[in-house]
């Protein structure tokens, strides 16, 4: 199966710049803070992982190796949910 890298790139490219744009939509909305980063975070880390799958040519490698990079991603979330439980903030966010 040969694939067509030229056309791999640029779905990616615009896959990318739609989620760009609607980070900037979600920066604008009127929602509660705490939310709007969330969601923030969220859309970062499909484009960090959109990223590697293409631009660092995972792609192209077996599923157990990609499978090993992106085990860690939600267990530091896990982890730092954790943290953020035991810890007492102060949120100033304006």
């Amino acid at each position: 199966m040969e694939i067509n890298h030229k056309s791999l790139y640029i779905k990616t490219t615009i896959m990318l710049s739609v989620l760009t744009l609607i980070e900037i939509g979600i920066s604008y909305w009127d929602i509660v803070r705490f939310y709007q980063v969330g969601l923030l975070l969220t859309f970062a880390l499909a484009k960090m992982a959109c990223v590697a799958y293409v631009f660092m040519h995972l792609y192209y490698e077996e599923k157990v190796l990609r499978r090993i990079l992106f085990v860690p991603i939600p267990l530091l979330i896990y982890f730092l949910l954790g943290l953020a439980y035991d810890a007492q903030f102060n949120w100033v966010i304006q």
